[in-house]
């Protein structure tokens, strides 16, 4: 169990403050004089295991710059929604075009690019490791445009999905 303490909060505030915990996927067990007692609800903790998980192949993605480490954390925790740049701007305290500008300095990429980087890498993982069809493992890894998907994974790798998979599960029996 945690506790935060609010002061000074109007009831506005502390009511944002418990959706977001909740959204978080925290219960709140008690709040009085200002003490908020929180903690992890259960079902989350298979969340948090698969997120463990994660980050061995975001350590292989993402480089290890601990000024862009918030970036790439945020795109880490959300690439299987809908995000743009101007979120994750907004979710490290960066302008869109300060963020854009530190990111391909120190990178050579876009906050895009690594936000695609992101997804087609988890689309191969689940092309390789489950038998989803390639429009569900799409949605599963951010897109709404099962087209786009298919643009991108063929331009990152010369292949559509569908062939890319039945190459390397072949290269896999050899």
């Amino acid at each position: 169990m945690t506790n935060i303490l609010v002061s000074d909060a109007e009831t506005k505030t502390k009511n944002l403050l418990m959706k977001c915990l909740e959204t978080g996927g925290f219960e709140v067990i008690i709040t009085e004089n200002g003490l908020v007692s929180v903690h992890l609800k259960q079902e989350n903790l298979s969340t948090t295991t698969e997120s463990e998980k994660s980050n061995t192949l975001r350590t292989s993605i993402f480089p290890s710059i601990p000024r862009l480490s918030e970036v790439f954390e945020f795109i880490e925790l959300n690439y299987h929604q809908s995000i743009r740049l101007k979120e994750v701007a907004q979710a490290v305290g960066y302008s869109s075009a300060y963020l854009t500008d530190l990111v391909r300095r120190l990178t050579g990429k876009t906050v895009n690019n690594w936000i695609i980087e992101r997804r087609i890498a988890e689309a191969s993982t689940l092309l390789l490791e489950t038998n989803d069809s390639v429009d569900e493992i799409a949605l599963k890894v951010g897109y709404q445009n099962i087209n786009h998907f298919y643009c991108q994974f063929r331009d990152y790798y010369k292949n559509t999905p569908r062939a890319w998979r039945e190459t390397q599960r072949s290269h896999a029996l050899l």
